[in-house]
């Protein structure tokens, strides 16, 4: 998102450099698997250190795509975009650039995060994903024999050693600094920033980090250094459960399915514990048929699966009603989503970054026996990554302020939805008391991650990247009831 003359002077800082030098950029054409050649596009690498801690260490490669406005007079602060997880790919969407409303403003700059899919190296790891779905239709809630997941954990340890890969310096810290050499290589004197869920925690980290030259920050559902997720998940869920469940009882066509809800469904569990319910799925990696056996912590996994999407929150809700009635099979498409969620990440780059800076601040006792859960559902755990990582992947021994808030007096816009049960609101207001200068603006029936699917999403984002001095006006978030919709457009 920058003018012509903008773009040309991308090239210039390359001319000085010495090949060997790093950082460094190096322009090339990218896969065509990510996005083809095209005269609105500016591709290549960024080098840069694997770990800057380390007295030695060897160059990886981090692929970015520079996409030009549509605007012709679009100001010089481009908005570079990193996508969450930690393990998501921020080039998968680079084809869909037509769609991308960013652009008619601005340059839009795409940078993969050091281990993800299309990175260099890559931290994928088929081992671990292979792992996980071993025990769908074979095993109870198709969790994985621990004894499978803890081969595979060390199979991809001993490969990513064999690749002579520095697992210590895949890290937020790091990532942060590599979008500061960006910006400086790119001659970039001005941008925005622009994270979704886990890439807050990124953005914020710049601002803790690497300041300088940021304009205005975008933050989507944020996930807060301090947040301790895996103690916290459980009962976050809950709560945003309760308050779907409270809002279905003011709608007059949920209030019947909402009625007791919670409790016939905790009596479901219960009974589901003694004699799991049985429904039949398609399988998430190739479509074959799937049954899978569910106890009282496998339905309420499918419950999140459902809340996680603010289209499914009303069928999930309708489906815990038809399931406490002996109708199971509604529980099958969030039954399918609990279980391909697991599928795709980059494991190798979230079991880093998650075990490098996120387990060494948390307590094994509250990850394994969590506040907030029912009695009926004892053995409800959420974690981030596989629980064998606790004592079966390298720990690192992070600074303290790697779990500490990050205090800045930029512009910045968080955006929460009401009910996110992965980064809830009150982690966003949290982060205000904080950050001066911030807004937040809550997207009322929402769940994660809002700007992907509402409506409004594209005005709010062009008013604050155009005046982020002030909080985007709320327009139809207010108005428009998208909890009780049925699904969202794309």
């Amino acid at each position: 998102m920058r003018p012509l003359i903008l773009i040309l002077s991308l090239c210039l800082p390359v001319f000085a450099q010495n090949a060997a030098q790093v950082p460094r950029i190096e322009w090339s054409d990218l896969p065509g698997e990510i996005v083809e050649k095209a005269p609105d596009l500016r591709t290549g690498y960024l080098v840069v250190p694997e770990n800057r801690h380390a007295a030695a260490s060897r160059s990886i490669h981090l692929p970015f795509i520079v996409e030009k406005s549509r605007n012709p007079a679009a100001p010089a602060d481009p908005i570079l975009f990193t996508a969450g997880g930690p393990g998501g790919s921020s080039l998968s969407g680079a084809k869909r650039r037509a769609r991308q409303p960013l652009l008619d403003d601005r340059d839009l700059i795409l940078f993969e995060q050091r281990g993800t899919r299309w990175a260099e190296p890559s931290l994928a790891a088929p081992e671990i994903d292979a792992a996980l779905r071993s025990g769908w239709g074979t095993r109870l809630d198709g969790k994985p024999d621990p004894a499978v997941i803890r081969v595979a954990l060390g199979a991809a340890l001993k490969r990513f050693k064999d690749e002579g890969v520095d697992l210590s310096g895949y890290t937020t810290e790091e990532s942060a600094a590599d979008i500061a050499d960006l910006r400086r290589l790119l001659g970039i004197q001005s941008f925005n920033l622009y994270g979704v869920s886990y890439s807050t925690k990124l953005m914020l980290t710049v601002l803790r980090d690497h300041p300088e030259g940021v304009r205005a920050v975008l933050l989507d559902s944020v996930l807060t250094p301090e947040s301790n997720w895996d103690e916290e998940a459980p009962a976050n869920i809950f709560e945003v459960l309760d308050r779907a469940i409270a809002a279905g009882l003011r709608d007059e066509q949920l209030r019947e399915a909402c009625t007791d809800l919670k409790a016939r469904f905790l009596r479901l569990a219960a009974r589901a514990n003694r004699h799991p319910v049985v429904i039949r799925i398609k399988s998430p990696a190739d479509g074959s048929p799937l049954t899978v056996r569910l106890d009282g912590v496998g339905l309420i996994d499918c419950v999140y699966a459902g809340l996680e999407t603010a289209g499914s929150i009303r069928p999930t809700l309708l489906a815990m009603d038809a399931a406490c009635k002996g109708d199971f099979q509604s529980l099958a498409p969030m039954l399918e989503m609990d279980l391909g969620s697991s599928q795709g990440a980059s494991w190798g780059m979230r079991l880093a970054v998650w075990c490098n800076e996120e387990l060494p601040f948390e307590k094994a006792a509250r990850i394994l026996h969590p506040a907030g859960v029912p009695k009926e559902l004892k053995g409800f755990i959420q974690s981030a990554v596989p629980l064998e990582a606790l004592d079966a992947w390298p720990q690192g021994n992070p600074d303290p302020k790697e779990n500490t808030p990050v205090s800045s007096a930029a512009p910045i816009l968080i955006i929460s939805g009401e009910f996110d049960p992965d980064t809830p609101g009150k982690w966003a207001r949290a982060a205000m008391t904080h950050l001066p200068n911030a807004h937040i603006l809550v997207f009322p029936g929402m769940s994660h991650a809002p700007l992907f699917t509402h409506p409004e999403s594209a005005r709010i984002m062009k008013a604050f990247f155009d005046d982020p001095s002030h909080a985007p006006e709320p327009g139809k978030i207010r108005e428009v009831p998208a909890f009780l919709l049925s699904g969202m457009a794309p």
